[in-house]
């Protein structure tokens, strides 16, 4: 059976009102049955975090593919991940797991009227042409969302502006969906 890890932060895990219940997963399994959906998403991680447990959430595992999904978090001026370690530690993350795993996300939308001083719409740019660069110099599959986002906001995200609804899975689980697809070896259920 083939494997695919859901790396990332609280919106990989799901979470709604306090709770995780990887709706991400059941989005995928719906289109690829014999597919088994590992997510490791953690709330409130950074990629300085997925360093850190990438061994023991992932690598151990030998997963056929891996989705890599953070900026959320890394982008929060709070959180304190300048866009130089960003990028570092995307690097890191896509050489250790190994290029022809990854599927690389770039930076979620989230409501300017809610964040615009920690996660101002300059800074989601910033981290996510760079998540876009490191795709392109690796040849990884990129999947863009700020844009798509941005459009219908109030639709794919939660009250909370940040973590998605479940429309906003909906559309996620639908473009990893499609970036399956396209791998060999991946065969819809």
């Amino acid at each position: 059976m083939k494997k695919i890890i859901l790396l990332g932060d609280s919106i990989t895990a799901g979470y709604e009102e306090g709770v995780t219940d990887f709706r991400l997963n059941e989005q995928i399994e719906v289109e690829f049955k014999e597919l088994e959906v590992i997510n490791a998403g953690i709330p409130g991680d950074t990629t300085r975090g997925a360093l850190q447990r990438l061994e023991a959430h992932v690598l151990r595992y030998q997963p056929d593919v891996v989705t890599v999904f953070f900026g959320a978090n890394d982008v929060s001026t709070i959180m304190g991940i300048s866009i130089e370690e960003y990028i570092a530690n995307l690097i890191l993350i896509v050489k250790q797991i190994g290029e022809e795993r990854v599927i690389l996300l770039g930076v979620p939308y989230c409501n300017q009227n809610l964040y615009q001083e920690e996660r101002g719409m300059e800074r989601l740019e910033l981290y996510n042409r760079a998540a876009k660069e490191i795709a392109a110099n690796y040849q990884l599959p990129f999947i863009e969302l700020l844009y798509i986002m941005q459009e219908k906001s109030n639709l794919y995200l939660q009250k909370d502006g940040l973590h998605f609804s479940r429309a906003g899975y909906e559309l996620l689980g639908q473009l990893i969906n499609q970036e399956l697809k396209k791998r060999k070896g991946v065969e819809n259920g």
